[in-house]
């Protein structure tokens, strides 16, 4: 009887296992998933951000690119005026670093201008003439700026560009205001990182496809390869064996209980056994078992058959 019960628990435990076995790695997948879908979300959340300052930015530049004084100014090619024009932007532009006007004779690619500028901020201006730029991260180091240029149009006729360079800390006050529990966000332009969410754990290469930032070409990238953590596993694995331990404990309860209702019953069927023998009349037996409680009645039949004297073999 042991052995049988072995045998049984042994298979209802390793049943337990295999589907709790299966129900730990589809949470253990479904978990991973959720947290490479909540890093995804917090980057698409930080892309939109972004892009809602950096149009914001654009906007003010256009209007004020679009202001009578600054077009004035231009097609006239005045430097005074231009300079009062500037002036006034620049009281009105929050976190501006410099500004720039560059006329239509400055677009010429082989003409060296008077104008204190980088090669890249010069480069987006006369790219300006043609259409409005994206806005960039310019320069290197202390002079690293946000740039934006946009044309100074009159009568239809573009009169000249005006580039600004800002602040641009906004950058990485979004990206640490981004809560994350787990993951790492960082923010890209061309292969130069501009801001993260957190240190990264490791070096290895973030492998996600890029969130694009509208109107920029900058990139959010971001990873999720931290591990299932310890309480999480902890959690999913005691799932996983409790149930098991619940069969084990209750096979073992089951095999002492049945073994001592069994025993008593035994007792009864041989004490019964000896009256029937002794011919002593029939008590009552409380048996719990109804399998043995029919066998006392067979054995009193039984014996009144063997004595039964017209009972022939």
């Amino acid at each position: 009887m042991r052995r049988l019960f072995s045998i049984l628990a042994a298979i209802s435990i390793v049943m337990v296992l295999i589907a709790g076995l299966g129900a730990f790695l589809i949470s253990k997948t479904i978990v991973a998933q959720a947290k490479v879908d909540a890093v995804s979300s917090a980057a698409k959340g930080v892309a939109l951000t972004l892009s809602e300052q950096v149009n914001l930015l654009n906007s003010m530049l256009d209007k004020m690119a679009n202001d009578p004084d600054v077009v004035n100014a231009v097609a006239q090619n005045n430097p005074d005026l231009m300079a009062n024009a500037a002036k006034k932007l620049e009281s009105h532009f929050p976190g501006i670093l410099s500004m720039k006007f560059l006329l239509p004779e400055n677009k010429d690619p082989s003409k060296n201008i008077n104008v204190a500028l980088s090669f890249a901020d010069l480069d987006m201006a006369r790219q300006a003439f043609n259409g409005d730029q994206k806005t960039a991260i310019q320069g290197d180091g202390a002079e690293r700026h946000l740039a934006i240029a946009r044309r100074i149009v009159q009568n239809n006729a573009v009169v000249g560009v005006v580039l600004v360079g800002l602040k641009y800390d906004f950058v990485e006050r979004i990206l640490s205001a981004t809560a994350l529990e787990k993951g790492y966000i960082e923010l890209r332009q061309g292969k130069l990182v501009l801001a993260s969410s957190a240190k990264k754990s490791d070096q290895t290469e973030i492998d996600n496809d890029p969130i694009a930032v509208p109107n920029t070409n900058w990139a959010i990238y971001y990873d999720n390869s931290s591990a299932t953590s310890f309480i999480e596993s902890s959690l999913i694995i005691s799932i996983v064996l409790i149930p098991a331990l619940m069969v084990a404990l209750g096979f073992v309860i089951g095999y002492r209980k049945f073994s001592e209702l069994l025993g008593q019953d035994l007792a009864w069927l041989i004490k019964a056994f000896k009256d029937i023998m002794t011919e002593k009349p029939l008590a009552d037996y409380p048996v719990k078992l109804n399998e043995i409680s029919v066998i006392i009645p067979t054995l009193a039949q039984f014996k009144r058959v063997i004595e039964d004297k017209s009972f022939e073999i």
